[in-house]
């Protein structure tokens, strides 16, 4: 699906980028990535994903992988910002506030999304903060603006403290870390409940070498099944803010395990005898079942030939049909309104 924000950025990008120039990129982006010719004034990308920072450095951008911090920017350094807002309010008033704090006086902020992502109000929130006009350009449902900072004294974005990680999950008498930036940040997904409310039982009388728990988050499945018994745990995610939280939740409960940036798995070196797992099936704004595929493809080759991964999905997601080139043993083993959760053996 072509991203109509995302192509006039790239536009912008190709005709306005200096060497003092940042591009703040997440998922959204992903497909639009090798339409952008690599050249000396090519912006420094920011990015949260694994997976946008792989894309990048291939197509020859400086980039760096964070959650979003422009820390390395001085004040009033950079000529020009380009962002193609993000999913969550808090990611986008978060990186407005950060625009705003680096750009030197008259540098430009270009800036697009679509009508229902609420880019409007970004656009006019940002303009009070820039002191300058909105400069609204429409083009179907997308809308974008150059917004050119004129004032250094304008009230901030309210961000939701976007940067720190906060007392937020309670999991019996546990309670996580979590922070904005990620999927479900401040919930218990039901999914993941599910599949750990079906699994208690069932795992409780085996013992496991290693688990990998495929694309984490802010380690809820880790987090409720410390009561297995497993050894050693390996967390993985695309996302850094989800990387940072699992890691900060593992050094709280004391769970022995590492956490590892990968693009749903890939390029990890190690095998597992346990992988656990909810995959995503959104891109960005939109659905894309072909993540499904990657996480079910990834899982086949990480997995022990006598190992066994779950997977936790919505019940319209064929999830049976799609593993069938992966693994040898297909079993729902629950299923309730809204989820399924699905036993895969290679052999």
């Amino acid at each position: 699906m072509i991203d109509a924000p995302a192509l006039w950025l790239l536009q912008k990008i190709q005709q306005h980028s200096t060497a003092a120039s940042v591009w703040l990129n997440d998922e959204n982006v992903l497909k639009q990535i090798s339409a952008v010719n690599s050249g000396a004034n090519n912006p420094t990308v920011i990015t949260n994903r694994w997976d946008v920072a792989g894309q990048t450095i291939k197509a020859g951008f400086t980039t760096q992988f964070s959650d979003f911090d422009l820390s390395i920017f001085a004040d009033k350094s950079v000529d020009h910002i380009f962002y193609r807002v993000s999913k969550e309010k808090a990611v986008t008033h978060h990186l407005i506030n950060e625009a705003h704090r680096v750009l030197q006086a008259n540098g430009k902020l270009w800036i697009c999304g679509y009508k229902n992502e609420g880019i409007k109000t970004y656009i006019e929130k940002a303009a009070v903060l820039f002191g300058c006009e909105k400069n609204i350009q429409k083009d179907g449902m997308s809308y974008s603006s150059q917004l050119i900072k004129n004032s250094d004294s304008g009230t901030v974005l309210n961000d939701d403290h976007y940067s720190m990680l906060r007392d937020c999950i309670i999991i019996g008498e546990k309670t996580l870390l979590s922070k904005p930036g990620q999927f479900g940040w401040n919930k218990i997904d039901e999914g993941s409940e599910f599949l750990i409310d079906t699994l208690g039982e069932l795992l409780s009388p085996h013992a496991f070498q290693h688990c990998l728990d495929l694309g984490c988050g802010y380690g809820y499945l880790t987090c409720a099944s410390q009561h297995l018994n497993i050894q050693m745990r390996t967390l993985t995610d695309n996302n850094a803010a989800a990387l940072a939280t699992a890691k900060a939740n593992c050094e709280r409960l004391a769970i022995n395990a590492r956490v590892i940036a990968s693009d749903a798995g890939e390029k990890l070196e190690n095998q597992f005898d346990l992988i656990l797992c909810n995959p995503p099936f959104h891109q960005g704004f939109s659905i894309d079942e072909d993540l499904t595929d990657k996480f079910l493809r990834n899982a086949a080759k990480l997995l022990l030939p006598a190992g066994v991964a779950y997977f936790v999905v919505n019940q319209f997601i064929a999830l049976e049909k799609k593993a069938q080139p992966y693994f040898k043993s297909i079993n729902l083993i629950a299923r309730n309104k809204s989820f399924k959760v699905v036993e895969l053996r290679k052999n």
